[in-house]
């Protein structure tokens, strides 16, 4: 008979033989089945965990899929930081995204979530104005 280590780990009720004096003095075996609390209370532990990282590994999985479609694809890196300039025109926007690699993007983003949204558009107009202005034209009024 084959005998599977993890099911015998998670018994929860076992055959016990108690042992006892009877009325004669003699020792009298009574078989019985035994509950075995700690069993149960693991085993419910177990499905916890193996939901919750089941879970876990769904949303690894979105957030590595989100990740690798921003470095990807330059068209949802402008509508990313275009949600975070809303008032700002999407020409502008395009602009700046266009003119700046996958680490300066991500930056531009983070300050988009981590700024206060009118700073963020102003910031992004003047990022716009500073790239359209001729070299030799920045120090003049």
């Amino acid at each position: 008979m084959s005998c599977n280590k993890h099911l015998l780990s998670q018994l929860q009720v076992a055959k016990c033989t108690l042992r006892k004096y009877g009325p004669s003095g003699t020792v009298e075996k009574f078989d019985g089945l035994c509950v075995l609390p700690i069993n149960v209370m693991n085993e419910k532990i177990y499905v916890f965990l193996w939901f919750w990282f089941i879970i876990l590994a769904i949303v690894t999985g979105v957030q590595i899929v989100y990740r690798l479609g921003t470095m990807k694809a330059p068209r949802l890196r402008e509508v990313l930081l275009w949600a975070r300039a809303r008032p700002r025109s999407r020409k502008q926007v395009k602009a700046v995204c266009r003119r700046r690699k996958l680490g300066d993007w991500f930056l531009l983003y983070q300050l988009g979530k981590n700024i206060d949204p009118l700073i963020f558009h102003e910031f992004i107009g003047e990022l716009y104005k500073a790239e359209e202005m001729p070299e030799g034209e920045e120090g003049l009024p």
